[in-house]
């Protein structure tokens, strides 16, 4: 185990309203391209600051409604139910002519998918699929020989709630079902077969794809789909506990996110004491099957790349160490075009998840049993990295259903912490300060009788 990064603000300027959605990515001359949607408007990184590439359009989002948003050769691609298609081929954004106003955006096999739309032939359809013509993103009338085309998803009920690509298909989620849909030619172009009928994802950007397999946020677990079968991730684990702490009213603003440098799987989720915002965050880490949680305000999230920079001079964020950004010198953030896990925090502002390791704790299971009580007189860590400082609450309990009380406190000296209690089961918390790497731990018992 290791303590989560601070979130640290870049030194890139605050955006003039909420930010609802973001986009990173690469047109066909390698150059990157940093959008942002809001409430208000859409915008691309400029240095330090935001351009307004709204044009003449007027945007006014409602208070759920989120961008989708995609790129398509040079050209980006963004959707909401109220703005309806946008485009822009590097200048302001404009209406893309008898396109579908959608809630979701796909980009596969060299189609635009658009769900969940609102069009002028067949209104508001929660359950309808897009796809635009074969290598023409700005042409979204129905005809055999472009291969574009559209259909509707009847199998299961309610309104599809996210698409993502895997691989060469595109998954398609309701909030108690998962779609794989299939690129088959004309006349179908694409064919459509439920996978689950039980399981699906709760929000548009509550998936995420790491080019094997999606996780994404379901209603009552966490879940991993590798584009055959939907497993629980969560179950016997943390399960429990999420069901209880998640809000279900506003479940569907949920994000998910997978961290490829670090190779981490990102949940955020609003918890019942939320109020509605995204508070609470999960991590997982799939190599080991293990679990963290480092709760974070977010807005959207993203890949950002970061510029070549030094204290002395090379990026417009940074003019001397004094005034920098709060991030280690060994940092990823200092490699130039470095894909770092970024997002937005609670001002608006573009944070990346790449400072100093933050204050932290973790707290053990229980150690012992039933037949006998024993006696702790040592905690020992076995670690990569050892924290600045430590400090050790120890815990017990003489029964399985009894509430644990404090017993004894520790600093960390010599390599351990000398606790001195005695118990049927010994629980122990750690905080930290620091950055430190945990391998192992191991309690000192030693039988204190039978009763």
């Amino acid at each position: 185990m290791k303590p989560a990064a601070k979130v640290v603000h870049v030194g890139v300027a605050a955006t003039a309203d909420d930010v609802r959605g973001a986009l990173a990515a690469v047109d066909l001359a390698g150059n990157r391209i940093a959008i942002v949607g809001t409430t208000g408007g859409l915008y691309r990184l400029n240095g330090n600051n935001w351009a307004d590439l709204s044009g003449a359009l007027t945007i006014a989002l409602g208070s759920d409604e989120r961008w989708a948003m995609v790129q398509f050769a040079n050209s980006t691609m963004a959707s909401s139910p109220s703005a309806g298609m946008l485009i822009s081929n590097g200048a302001d954004f404009s209406e893309v002519s008898g396109a579908p106003a959608a809630k979701l955006l796909v980009v596969v096999k060299g189609f635009v998918m658009a769900f969940n739309t609102t069009d002028s032939v067949y209104g508001v359809s929660p359950d309808r699929w897009w796809c635009s013509a074969y290598l023409a993103a700005t042409d979204w009338t129905p005809n055999v020989a472009t291969m574009c085309t559209t259909g509707r998803l009847v199998e299961s009920g309610g309104e599809i709630t996210a698409a993502e690509r895997l691989g060469d298909d595109v998954i398609v989620y309701k909030r108690r079902s998962t779609y794989v849909g299939r690129y088959t030619g004309p006349a179908e172009v694409w064919n459509f077969t439920q996978v689950d009928s039980d399981v699906g994802c709760v929000g548009q950007d509550a998936v995420c794809d790491t080019g094997k397999l999606h996780y994404f946020i379901g209603d009552d677990d966490l879940y991993a789909f590798d584009g055959v079968q939907v497993k629980p991730i969560g179950r016997g684990v943390l399960r429990d506990w999420f069901v209880g702490v998640r809000d279900p009213k506003h479940m569907h603003k949920s994000m998910a996110f997978w961290d490829k440098q670090n190779q981490l799987a990102w949940f955020f989720f609003p918890s019942i004491k939320g109020g509605g915002e995204l508070d609470c965050a999960l991590v997982f880490h799939p190599a080991t099957g293990k679990w963290g949680r480092a709760d974070t305000y977010i807005r959207a999230l993203v890949r950002y790349a970061s510029p070549a920079a030094t204290y002395d001079s090379g990026s417009p964020l940074i003019a001397n160490y004094d005034g920098g950004p709060a991030i280690s010198y060994d940092s990823p953030f200092w490699v130039e075009s470095q894909e770092l896990m970024a997002g937005f925090d609670a001002q608006n502002r573009l944070v990346t998840f790449s400072g100093q390791a933050a204050d932290s704790s973790f707290t053990t299971g229980d150690f012992g049993d039933e037949d006998q009580h024993t006696m702790c007189h040592r905690l020992v860590l076995r670690l990569k990295t050892a924290p600045t400082e430590a400090l050790c609450t120890g815990y017990i309990k003489d029964d399985g259903g009894q509430a644990v009380k404090v017993v004894s406190q520790a600093i960390r000296d010599d390599g351990a912490f000398d606790m001195r209690q005695r118990g049927r089961w010994h629980r122990f918390k750690v905080d930290a300060k620091g950055d430190y790497l945990v391998i192992g731990i191991r309690p000192h018992l030693k039988n204190a009788g039978y009763r």
